[in-house]
């Protein structure tokens, strides 16, 4: 074991090294054999194994037990490569033989989760745009594995390795806590750089929270500070979509108070200590709207025509067009929010579990924390938690909804791109590059000219 298992994520140079590094800890990866023994051997009884007339006979059965020997381990043990991410996601995609027989495998398949999390801690943090597609297929890959019921069985586990998340922060003590704190850490610090990407990190914490028994205190905090960043006027009402992310976040903390409320005390303390902007969120309006300032002439002073009132003559300096530069202009203007749009995400938010489990404990948390002072208090309001009932406060427990990614043409044609970009970019040593022509295709719907 590493001495340092919680240094801080290096950059995309050292990914391979600090990767292969991380994951040595793990019983499974310090076998004698090295990944590429073991690639090779794993290889080699592949392609004999199709030789034979076995797999003729009984092939995709069988064959999914030589893949799942031979891609988890191969997945964990290498560096954060776009080949092995995307032939991990095809196969869970679209390879229900596959995906079933890896959720049976406890021990691999918290590998892979594992090894998932990582690379969406480590591509995320680097600031590289072009890594973006990359997290979003790792974030696609858990929430697919999220949807099946098979997944719960590992969510509480302990965790197997101790990953070296930013700001030597440690993993937590159990699967569910490192996917909470990865993904509230992912959605506070990446909401605006990130954001096409969070409603599938939402997606994956709105199917762990059912089965997720308890929080750690870290992971907790990091839940209820990301719901409340989530919350901020200057975010939520700034984009259309954005109020649906708040949505999903409230409907996390919800599903985890009426499944497991009674064991999940840090939570329930964590909701306590934000109970003013939770209760604040009906309430919430639009931020003012910022005046424009007038920029500084060279002597320090402001001139009368700057600011807002010189957009007319920047149209005319960049040529006067009357047409696609006030398409561009119209464009570019921010989100403007109606009173219809806020009342109707309003009325959507689920903050009916929350707003009983404040109304019935916040009185007994007051009374608690007024016989003690600073640590002494929190004691003595996590021992109030630990003896307060709620039961006939929060409503039963709906049905469980799992939410999955639904394939379209869109995101096929996305998929596609990075796929015949990773060929192309990793094989042209077999062809020659200057000769490859691009063509664009058009896609024509039947009896259109």
């Amino acid at each position: 074991r590493e001495d340092t298992p919680h240094s801080t994520c290096m950059d995309g140079t050292a990914a391979s090294h600090q990767t292969s590094r991380v994951l040595q800890i793990h019983p499974r990866l310090t076998e004698s054999r090295t990944s590429r023994d073991r690639w090779n051997s794993w290889l080699s009884r592949e392609s004999k194994f199709r030789q034979g007339d076995d797999y003729h006979h009984r092939g995709p059965t069988v064959c999914d037990s030589f893949w799942l020997e031979g891609v988890p381990p191969l997945i964990c043990a290498s560096m954060p490569g776009a080949e092995l991410l995307l032939l991990l996601h095809c196969f869970l995609e679209r390879n229900a033989a596959f995906r079933l027989a890896l959720l049976q495998r406890q021990e691999d398949l918290a590998e892979v989760v594992l090894c998932l999390v990582y690379w969406v801690v480590l591509w995320s943090g680097d600031g590289a745009v072009a890594h973006h597609s990359w997290v979003h297929l790792s974030l696609l890959s858990l929430l697919l594995l999220s949807a099946e019921p098979g997944f719960s069985s590992i969510v509480n586990l302990p965790c197997p390795v101790a990953l070296p998340l930013p700001g030597s922060r440690p993993t937590g003590p159990s699967i569910a806590d490192l996917l909470f704190s990865s993904v509230a850490e992912l959605v506070s610090a990446g909401k605006e750089r990130l954001e096409p990407l969070l409603p599938a990190a939402l997606a994956l914490l709105a199917n762990l929270a059912p089965h997720t028994k308890m929080l750690s205190d870290e992971a907790a905090a990091l839940l209820t500070a990301m719901l409340l960043d989530l919350a901020q006027p200057s975010y939520l009402f700034g984009g259309e979509a954005r109020p649906e992310l708040l949505i999903t976040a409230l409907a996390v903390v919800s599903s985890s108070l009426l499944y497991h409320h009674a064991a999940n005390l840090p939570l329930l303390h964590a909701l306590l200590h934000a109970a003013a902007p939770l209760r604040a969120l009906p309430s919430l309006q639009p931020p003012p709207p910022a005046e424009a300032e007038e920029p500084l002439e060279p002597d320090g002073t402001r001139g009368e025509g700057a600011g807002p009132a010189s957009s007319d003559a920047a149209g005319e300096a960049d040529g006067g067009d009357t047409g696609g530069g006030n398409a561009d202009a119209a464009a570019a203007e921010p989100f403007a929010a109606t009173a219809a749009w806020v009342e109707g995400w309003k009325a959507r938010l689920p903050l009916q579990a929350i707003f009983l489990f404040l109304d019935a404990v916040e009185p007994k948390a007051r009374t608690a924390g007024a016989r003690a002072a600073g640590t002494a208090s929190a004691r003595e309001v996590r021992r109030m938690l630990r003896a307060t009932s709620l039961a006939g406060v929060l409503p039963p427990p709906p049905p469980v909804s799992v939410r999955r990614c639904v394939p379209n043409e869109y995101s096929q044609l996305w998929l596609s791109q990075m796929l015949w970009g990773v060929v192309y970019m990793r094989n042209q040593e077999l062809y020659e590059p200057r000769l490859v022509r691009l063509v664009p295709i058009a896609s024509v719907q039947p009896g259109s000219q």
